[in-house]
């Protein structure tokens, strides 16, 4: 698995495969040719680059190694990962949007908002 952190550099989730959980080991999204779906099929984003984006383009998080966006800071020490839980069988994604183009800002929306869709 591997750690999802936000603007700040602090383990806000992580990433398995498609799959993207919370801090509480619960499957939020997943990705499906880079746009990122809530599992009730609502678009939230993208997923570019190692960064998680917005619908307007600006990062919200990202994994290690992230490139083309914003400048990423320092990140802390990730807990130890937990054992991932089965996820559910994701829905039929609508078609997404023609995704923004990236921008090389952070988003003002915490990352639980843009789970949230």
């Amino acid at each position: 698995m591997t750690p999802v952190f936000d603007r700040g550099g602090r383990t806000i989730g992580w990433l398995n495969d498609s799959v993207v959980l919370d801090r509480s080991n619960r499957c939020r999204a997943f990705i499906n040719n880079g746009a990122v779906y809530s599992y009730q099929a609502r678009y939230l984003g993208t997923f570019d680059s190692g960064f998680f984006r917005d619908k307007h383009g600006r990062a919200v998080a990202f994994v290690q190694n992230a490139s083309n966006g914003p400048l990423t800071p320092i990140t802390q020490i990730p807990p130890i990962p937990p054992i991932p839980p089965i996820p559910p069988i994701p829905p039929i994604p609508p078609i997404a949007p023609i995704p923004p183009i990236p921008s090389l800002t952070w988003s003002g929306q915490a990352w639980d908002e843009f789970l949230a869709g």
